[in-house]
């Protein structure tokens, strides 16, 4: 079929070859970022796996010095970085997200002085975590208003970061300050879409704030609620948080996502780095999908 025709003696093109020149188009852009920025990026990291530094192809090394860091390995431990990981992981489902739901709940009832609160959760969020970081350790320090606390009731305070039994702890806490400002905004950006006359229709029937927010909210924003949650597996190996920041790795919070940045930055190893990689997201992938179908079967789809 001819698609370039004659016009007044002009050549001009027919309105739908025009139309799907235009899709043609957009679709090019994602198209070759998909290509160039994650299929061309992970293939070469997935080769790189059963390579040496300089190109050479090695086999399976690579992955069984990974699985040696497990139990014999004394520059890295496997076990401990795993643990850390997945109680990271833990914390940010199981902690982080029920809390900025709670909390996006309250301003979405529109408390006095919600606006005020929102803005003083968010503010970690946008500052840079450098600056946020060492307002943290300054807080918590032997110099800081928790110490000088600490100390006038009689007790020496260590300082929590540098302790091998509260270093990770301290960076929980941290994570918990400056973690779910965003949440909140979104979780009330999703609350602020409910229609009001399911909430009004409630409150004839004598529902309480708890129900309201179990029965009702919930269930609503759930689709919101599963993504932040795939996200979170997503990259939950990937991810290394304020480790660099805090401790380095040191007084047991190494973590998955930190030890590539090691092997990579520190010791010049990208082919080691890779390999840890690709073992995690080869474990990862599948949680990915039993975790989407697993929230699909717990929390149902709602319409409104």
């Amino acid at each position: 079929m001819q698609r370039i025709r004659m016009k007044n003696g002009k050549r001009y093109i027919d309105r739908k070859t025009k139309k799907r020149l235009f899709v043609i188009g957009m679709l090019s852009i994602p198209t070759v970022h998909f290509i160039v920025f994650w299929l061309w990026i992970n293939l070469d990291s997935i080769l790189l796996a059963f390579q040496n530094n300089i190109g050479e192809w090695v086999g399976w090394t690579n992955i069984k010095w990974v699985f040696n860091a497990f139990t014999s390995n004394p520059y890295l431990d496997m076990w401990e970085a795993t643990k850390n990981t997945l109680v990271f992981f833990v914390w940010n489902v199981f902690v982080e997200l029920p809390i900025a739901v709670l909390l996006a709940y309250v301003f979405y009832k529109k408390l006095p002085g919600n606006k005020f609160f929102t803005i003083c959760l968010y503010l970690p969020s946008i500052i840079t975590p450098t600056v946020m970081t060492a307002v943290f350790k300054s807080f918590v320090g032997t110099d800081g208003p928790i110490s000088l606390l600490w100390e006038s009731m009689g007790m020496k305070w260590v300082y929590p970061v540098t302790n091998d039994k509260t270093a990770l702890v301290s960076i929980l806490a941290y994570q918990l300050w400056t973690g779910y400002g965003l949440n909140i905004i979104l979780f009330r950006s999703a609350m602020n879409r409910i229609p009001r006359d399911i909430f009004e229709s409630a409150s004839l029937d004598g529902i309480t704030m708890g129900k309201e927010l179990t029965k009702i909210i919930v269930p609503l924003i759930w689709p919101m609620l599963v993504t932040m949650i795939i996200l979170a597996v997503a990259g939950m190996f990937g991810s290394q948080g304020p480790i660099l920041l805090f401790t380095n790795g040191d007084y047991g919070t190494m973590t998955i996502g930190h030890s590539m940045y090691l092997q990579y930055k520190v010791y010049g190893m990208v082919t080691r780095a890779a390999a840890i990689g690709l073992i995690f997201t080869v474990i990862g992938v599948p949680l990915v999908f039993v975790t989407r179908w697993a929230a699909g079967k717990i929390g149902g789809e709602y319409e409104y």
